[in-house]
């Protein structure tokens, strides 16, 4: 049989065309189809070990000053990056740590305000750290969480993780879903968020 194209009959030349106009729309929309509603990031495009399930975890803390308003449940239907830290001082881990999480959220343009990041606290902070915490953080809640809230964080992953070690993500349903190794690129959370800001229906 020829493969010379103006042998083929004229009836199925134009089917040919037909069917390839139609999976230049279908093919796209069904791709799209599949993935809202059920994507999650996998090893192969994850920046940070994801918990699977994902565990819900109901935020609760103190303001850390009078100053501050928003508790955990303001929280809720947005989007947390959490880092937990000590109110004796903040090292060189505390200070990468919540400079990652500020840059990511700025670096999200016209989405920031589907962000929150939250430093949790063991106690008070000393003057001077707060003060350092208003001129460089102002955007980051500062909460004091007791010592249940702050284990149920650091063990939900099978390799329980150490205050200062890791920054978490929590969905806008409160759920604990990943968390970074400080040490990690910020251009990695920050992948991860968009991706999961474009296809997320809350939030």
């Amino acid at each position: 049989m020829s493969s010379d194209p103006a042998s083929v009959p004229a009836a199925w030349r134009q089917r040919l065309v037909l069917l390839a106009i139609i999976a230049c729309f279908v093919l796209p929309l069904a791709a799209a189809w599949l993935s809202v509603g059920h994507w999650r990031p996998d090893g192969s495009v994850q920046h940070g070990e994801l918990l699977n399930p994902a565990r819900p975890l109901e935020l609760r803390f103190e303001p850390a000053s009078e100053a501050d308003s928003i508790g955990g449940e303001r929280l809720r239907g947005r989007w947390v990056l959490v880092y937990v830290g000590s109110a004796d001082a903040c090292d060189a881990r505390c200070r990468t740590g919540l400079y990652d999480m500020r840059q990511v959220r700025l670096a999200l343009g016209k989405d920031i305000d589907r962000i929150k990041t939250l430093l949790l606290l063991d106690a008070r902070p000393t003057p001077e750290w707060r003060q350092w915490l208003s001129a460089e953080h102002p955007a980051t809640v500062v909460g004091i969480a007791d010592h249940t809230q702050r284990t149920a964080l650091l063990s939900a992953f099978p390799r329980s993780g150490q205050a200062g070690d890791w920054v978490y993500l929590l969905d806008p349903l409160g759920n604990l879903l990943m968390r970074y190794p400080v040490e990690v690129e910020p251009s990695g959370i920050l992948k991860d968020l968009k991706r999961l800001l474009k296809w997320s229906k809350i939030g």
